[in-house]
């Protein structure tokens, strides 16, 4: 029964502690997000001094303990919002979210009324005249020449 209730115990400690290293920030992964606002790339491929200050800092963060996105709330009070690679999600920033939907949308649209159209148009055209029976045996003779390998 003791064992049980240190093992209990133990686990009880070892989840915070797991959860906390899950969830601790990392340079690639903020480097993924942001980018150098002098380049105007992804801070991970840019080499310029901005890039490597910018580094610098995410370095001191994360060292401090940060979470990811206490350091980019701290970038964008440094840098401005450029330095996000995302948008932001409102304001005008919100229309790069909402075009390339809006475009897919209309482009499956058109597709679809055309699909729509071309299957209507078929369906207007006049069915073949029924074949006589001999030409209908002649021609299952020919046909028949091009079924073998």
């Amino acid at each position: 029964m003791r064992a049980l209730a240190l093992a209990c115990l133990l686990l009880a400690l070892m989840v915070p502690a797991a959860r906390a290293a899950a969830t601790q920030a990392s340079l690639p992964d903020i480097e993924d997000e942001t980018m150098c606002i002098v380049c105007g790339t992804l801070l991970a491929e840019s080499e310029s001094p901005q890039a490597d200050r910018e580094r610098a800092l995410i370095r001191k963060l994360i060292a401090q303990g940060k979470s990811k996105d206490q350091i980019k709330d701290a970038l964008v009070a440094e840098y401005g919002p450029r330095v996000l690679a995302t948008p932001s999600g409102h304001g005008f920033d919100l229309l790069a979210w909402i075009v390339p939907g809006l475009g897919i949308l209309i482009v499956a649209m058109v597709l679809a009324l055309g699909a729509l159209r071309l299957r209507a148009r078929r369906g207007d055209r006049e069915p073949p005249p029924d074949l006589d029976p001999g030409d209908a045996a002649r021609l299952s003779e020919d046909m028949s020449t091009y079924d073998r390998p």
